[in-house]
């Protein structure tokens, strides 16, 4: 390699690049969303009245009532702090709450009206079509705050008129969660199968107790924030090693350019180099920037700065293998669009069927995975797997594009 001729190889690349306003651009857009995410953060409303992270689909519950009742309050009162930025209470006339309403999407809504008399009162919950699981977490606290506020107004009743309500059972205040009334159910149906099981002559054995817990996954469910993080990242390395450099070599192939390097004193290998150090090294830039906007820290990862370059290795190799085949510039954006398709459409497929083996073919399966691991900051055994498995396609793509480069690239 000399470094003069390898020197001008990439001013030349530089300057191309300089010229193509763009790219540039599609930069700066990048960079300023990445801005965006960082400084309006989605999982949080303005004023508590904001979008927010979806919950389920659901990132917006209306609570409308009719009147002020013991009820109400109770439920204004004991929201809890992970959805009171992702409920509203509303007031609105006794023709509104019970009639039709269109609602935004990704909103649901709970309707309590008074009946005109018994004291009594009506729950509508209106849920997104065909979702009905989506307003599941409104629904959890809703009915324990609805068991609790009549319990209260049953103790009331109870005291009133000199009657002792030490009798009248609570709700456990630690039975937390969508469970809570299953245990509650069969808890009263024990106590009233002791009570008969009590009657002289009635010789019946204990009811099995019945024990229910439920227990998350060692996996964490996917950030909103992160996972278009992630994307970013991902675009950015895509971008500059499978789309600026497939589209840029065939332009220089159709303009002549590509052969006048070929008769200058530039040998293949030194042409080749240029380009694999400058489209990666401009995407892996720019890949940390948006990484870094999001979260600072994890440019001190080691395994962030792994993870791009395995990543980047392979979408240079793809994209210099591209650059190859393709004959125009049209073709090689067709190329590199009909690439991204196939893959995807794979993937999904085989995730969709659960197909093994195939999809750890792809640099598109493991690449995500690690970056989305370094940008959280939880990287796992599995995923020095997944950057294993990237490295090695990375090196072999980059050996298949060298290897056709030197056969057909100048044609």
């Amino acid at each position: 390699m000399r470094l003069p001729i390898l020197r001008a190889l990439l001013v030349k690349e530089a300057r191309r690049h300089v010229a193509n306003r763009g790219g540039i651009a599609l930069c700066l857009l990048l960079v300023v969303a990445a801005l965006l995410l960082s400084v309006f953060n989605p999982g949080v409303g303005a004023g508590g009245t904001g979008g927010g992270a979806l919950i389920d689909g659901v990132h917006r519950c209306m609570v409308q009532y009719d009147r002020e009742t013991p009820l109400v309050a109770y439920l204004k009162d004991h929201t809890p702090d992970e959805l009171r930025s992702h409920v509203m209470f509303q007031l609105v006339n006794g023709d509104t709450v019970d009639g039709i309403v269109s609602y935004p999407p990704g909103t649901g809504a709970v309707r309590v009206r008074a009946a005109a008399a018994g004291g009594g009162v009506r729950i509508d919950v209106w849920h997104p079509p065909g979702h009905p699981a989506a307003m599941a977490p409104y629904e959890a606290w809703l009915w324990q705050a609805v068991h609790d506020a009549t319990h209260a107004e049953a103790v009331r009743y109870l005291h009133a008129a000199n009657v002792d309500a030490a009798r009248l059972t609570a709700r456990d205040p630690a039975d937390t969660g969508d469970l809570w009334a299953v245990r509650d159910s069969l808890r009263r149906l024990g106590v009233e199968y002791d009570r008969l099981a009590a009657t002289p002559g009635a010789a019946l054995p204990p009811l099995p107790a019945v024990e229910i817990r439920r227990q998350g996954l060692g996996a964490k469910e996917l950030d909103l924030r992160s996972a278009v993080s992630m994307g970013m990242v991902v675009f950015a390395l895509y971008f500059f090693c499978v789309y600026l450099l497939p589209t840029m070599t065939c332009e220089e192939r159709e303009r002549g350019v590509l052969l006048a390097q070929a008769l200058s004193p530039a040998s293949p290998a030194e042409i080749l180099a240029a380009k694999f150090l400058f489209y990666p090294v401009l995407g892996m830039a720019l890949a940390a920037v948006l990484a870094g906007i999001y979260k600072p820290a994890v440019l001190g990862s080691l395994f962030f700065w792994l993870a791009i370059l395995a990543v980047g290795s392979g979408f240079l190799g793809l994209g210099m293998t591209i650059a190859t085949l393709a004959r125009t510039q049209r073709a090689a954006f067709m190329g590199s669009m009909c690439y991204l398709m196939s893959v995807a459409l794979i993937l999904f497929i085989c995730q969709q069927n659960g197909i093994p083996g195939l999809p750890y073919l792809a640099i598109e399966y493991h690449g995500p995975r690690i970056i989305h691991a370094a940008i959280t900051g939880e990287v796992t055994w599995s995923h020095w797997g997944n950057l294993l498995a990237a490295a090695g396609l990375g090196v072999a793509w980059m050996a298949v594009a060298g290897w056709l480069f030197r056969r057909r690239g100048w044609q």
